[in-house]
């Protein structure tokens, strides 16, 4: 069979072990591809057409048949006295033979089924490797979604504890009688919505979990940690090197080419009906009976026959279905080749779009950075302001919720550069391989 190995970009598929309770990237994939029922579907339907691409199919070796009978006849004339023999005849006949039909010459129509065959085998993988693409980009995005939901939880737990610090800090110092009673319930109320933040994101990390178990083909409330951690490698692309890969490796365009090969072979099926047939039939055939009356002695006898003979035949004239039949492949041909052409402008502008996209995103990402570690900078100078009285609560609630949001948008940034980036490695080709056939 022909096996798809999905080919992640190293990115994607950093070899990290992981223990019971962990799960890679790597697994993820693998569980998924293993579960995934349009997956065993075509990868059933590529060993179909495995079993199919071979010489015998096609037409080339000549049919062989065998054939016996056994015959009995039992005829009573005794009470007969129209008959001329008034008495009990028996005969027994064993009849056997042996057929070959070759067809020696049918107009290169079984190197044309031959070929169409290989292509056949060859389209099924195709289609089988665009559902692995598919389940890839779906396992990848899902496994990052739940990382970056977790991350958000981390910084919204983060978030909690100050307010908490700050809520404890004032409580003790309106209890020594050094704080203003509005700030103790500030941070009071800041701790109740930091909490109630929080239990949201659980809910969100707990559905994108479940969601990755859906898509993985496992139980939905099936827990585990995540082995392998965002990545931020992130290089500039060259569009023409892109456009390039695109289209020598895109499994879209290849499906289609592979079309294009099929539709060739059924114009040259076609064409084949245009020749002679040279057939060839040889063959023997073997006939023993014996034929007894009454009490007498059996009489037997056996005949065998062999025969070789040659034949050709030629369509002279159809109706013209020949010529139709031409005409009709002729015209699906150019169908996929406009259809190529149009599938390739598509996909150009779909690269296109996808890597302006991606470069975007990662000028975004490298903004948001900046952004975030300035916001935690001016998070600890305004911590050691409000102490020392410079600014009030509601002040450094500004400057906290700063933090908080220049955290959310480098998380999403972060998360919309991963999808733009398996986007690209989808459109290029890179995200699975067909090796050769075993």
């Amino acid at each position: 069979m022909v096996r798809l190995i999905p080919l992640v970009i190293g990115c994607f598929l950093a070899g990290i072990g992981f223990g019971q309770d962990k799960l890679s990237l790597q697994d993820a994939i693998n569980v998924a591809l293993q579960n995934n029922y349009q997956l065993q579907i075509v990868n059933l339907q590529v060993a179909q057409n495995k079993i199919n691409n071979n010489w015998g199919q096609a037409g080339r070796y000549p049919t062989i048949s065998m054939s016996l009978a056994q015959g009995n006849n039992f005829s009573d004339q005794s009470q007969n006295p129209t008959s001329f023999i008034q008495a009990l005849l028996i005969s027994n006949s064993i009849q056997g033979g042996m057929d070959v039909n070759w067809t020696l010459f049918n107009g290169f129509s079984v190197k044309a089924n031959k070929d169409r065959l290989a292509q056949l085998e060859e389209q099924s993988a195709g289609n089988a490797a665009i559902v692995v693409e598919n389940t890839l980009q779906a396992v990848i995005l899902a496994y990052y979604n739940v990382q970056i939901q977790s991350d958000k939880l981390d910084l919204l737990y983060e978030t909690l504890a100050l307010s908490k610090d700050r809520y404890n800090y004032n409580k003790i110092k309106s209890e020594l009688g050094t704080a203003v009673s509005t700030d103790v319930m500030q941070f009071q109320n800041q701790v109740l919505i930091d909490s109630s933040n929080a239990m949201l994101q659980e809910i969100a990390l707990n559905n994108a979990r479940r969601n990755l178990n859906i898509i993985m083909g496992a139980d939905a409330d099936a827990r585990y940690d995540l082995a392998d951690d965002l990545f931020e490698n992130f290089p500039g692309y060259e569009l023409a090197e892109l456009r390039q890969k695109m289209e020598s490796n895109n499994q879209n365009l290849k499906n289609q080419y592979i079309n294009a090969e099929i539709f060739r072979q059924d114009v040259k099926l076609a064409k084949a009906s245009m020749y002679p047939v040279i057939s060839f039939n040889t063959g023997a055939s073997m006939n023993t009976s014996s034929y007894r009356i009454a009490e007498f002695p059996a009489q037997s006898g056996t005949n065998i026959n062999y025969y070789g003979n040659f034949s050709l035949s030629f369509n002279l004239f159809n109706g013209g279905k020949v010529k139709r039949a031409i005409q009709n492949a002729n015209i699906q041909t150019k169908i996929n080749e406009l259809q190529v052409g149009e599938l390739k402008q598509t996909l150009n502008r779909d690269l296109i779009q996808a890597h302006e996209l991606y470069e975007m995103r990662r000028k975004i990402y490298s903004l948001n950075q900046e952004a975030v570690q300035v916001a935690k900078l001016n998070l600890i100078s305004a911590k050691e302001k409000y102490e020392l009285g410079v600014i009030n609560s509601f002040n450094f609630r500004d400057v906290n919720m700063t933090y908080l949001n220049a955290g959310i948008s480098v998380l999403e940034s972060l998360y919309n550069l991963i999808d733009s980036k398996t986007e690209l490695t989808r459109l290029t080709g890179g995200l699975v391989q067909q090796p050769n056939a075993e």
